[in-house]
């Protein structure tokens, strides 16, 4: 079926969020197919796929042609907001740390003496112990 404006993939990124995505979906969102009267076929359909690099431009109308293909315009909605939402991830990429309490109070304390976010203290005091490393 041709929709006007079609969104497509056009690079690696996009490539593997919605691939990483779709597979999630068939076994993580049965909601994602309610109503889809070929899910089997579409999953076996996708199952040739692979996100292992290097991937060009051939791969992208593949998974365009599948996608059009397969998905229903509500489930194409929702694959959009994933990407958006994986490829904001990406630009932003943080990890999480858990500390204990104490060690906690202790970095706001210096960081709050030192005028600095956590992020900010953590990468002072990293500088400063491998600049006495290199010295020794």
């Amino acid at each position: 079926m041709q929709r006007a404006n079609k969104w497509r993939i056009r690079d690696e990124e996009e490539y593997t969020i919605a691939l990483n995505y779709l597979l999630r979906s068939f076994t993580k969102s049965p909601s994602f197919w309610e109503g889809s009267s070929n899910k089997e076929e579409a999953f076996n359909a996708l199952q040739p796929f692979d996100d292992t690099l290097p991937i060009d431009e051939k791969y992208f109308e593949k998974l365009n042609s599948w996608i059009y293909k397969y998905l229903q315009q509500s489930q194409l909605k929702k694959l959009r907001v994933a990407m958006r939402v994986g490829k904001s991830r990406n630009r932003h990429k943080r990890t999480q740390v858990t500390l204990e309490k104490q060690v906690h109070q202790r970095l706001s304390a210096q960081a709050k003496e030192l005028g600095l976010n956590l992020s900010q203290t953590v990468n002072l005091l990293l500088d400063k112990f491998q600049g006495e490393s290199n010295n020794a």
